[in-house]
This record gives C-alpha cells, sequence and structure tokens, in this order.
C-alpha cells in the first residue's frame, strides 16, 4: 500500500486534503440544514433519496480531491481518509458541543448528522474502489 507521505513532496497535498474536508462537511451541512429544514428528512422516502444520491455525488469527488491535493490515482484511499477525518471530526465536535448547527431541533439534528457520517462511509468504501477501478 502507498502512503500519503510517500506522494507527497510538502505538506500542501495534506493542507488541501484538510481544507476539502472542511469545505465538503460545510457544503453538506448547508445542503442538509436547508432539507432538514424543509422537512425532507423528516420522511423515509426523501431521506432514502438523500442517503442514494450521496453515493452518485460522492464519486467524482474523490479524483477530484485528490488531483486538488496533486496525489496521484493510487493515493486515492488515503486521501479519501484524510478529507473523511476532517469531516468526522467537525461532525463529533458539532454533534457533542453544537447540534443546533444542523437544525433547530434535535430529531432534525440527529437526520443530518445520520446523513454526514452515511457521506463519510460511502466515500471510504468508494475510494477503496477508485484506486481499484
Amino acid at each position: 500500500m502507498t502512503s500519503l507521505a510517500a506522494h507527497a513532496t510538502n505538506t500542501s497535498g495534506t493542507g488541501r486534503l484538510i481544507l476539502s474536508g472542511a469545505v465538503l462537511w460545510a457544503l453538506g451541512v448547508a445542503l442538509l440544514r436547508f432539507a432538514a429544514s424543509s422537512g425532507w428528512l423528516d420522511a423515509p422516502l426523501p431521506l432514502a433519496g438523500f442517503y442514494a444520491l450521496t453515493i452518485g455525488f460522492t464519486w467524482p469527488l474523490i479524483p477530484l480531491v485528490t488531483r486538488f491535493a496533486g496525489l496521484p490515482r493510487a493515493a486515492a484511499v488515503e486521501a479519501t481518509a484524510l478529507v473523511c477525518a476532517t469531516a468526522v471530526t467537525l461532525d463529533g465536535l458539532v454533534i457533542g458541543f453544537a447540534p443546533w448547527i444542523y437544525a433547530s431541533d434535535l430529531a432534525r439534528a440527529k437526520a443530518v448528522a445520520g446523513c454526514l457520517l452515511w457521506a463519510i462511509g460511502v466515500a471510504l468504501v468508494l475510494g477503496f474502489a477508485r484506486r481499484r477501478a
């Protein structure tokens, strides 16, 4: 397995991956907060739709983020893992200390957090698939 450090000649690639994780997390929060306030995450069918759309929207992000960091395709897993680590760290902080960032009530905040955690898991699986493809 190739390490991220073996591909990065400086810390700019790592910084770009962390930045990408934070930006993608924030975009996901904004989209899902809107969806939650619109009631789209209250019913199983629209919620399942958001879960399904995550797969289609995540697949092209993996090569985009990998290229943005200046890494080869072989580093897709490592790049995806660092982006996801950034996002899940932000999720942990928000869930623990400021769930109101996700939604105005706890049930909707839980739905948003669930969607974001699902997206992280999907991204990790697709990162492995992307490397092997």
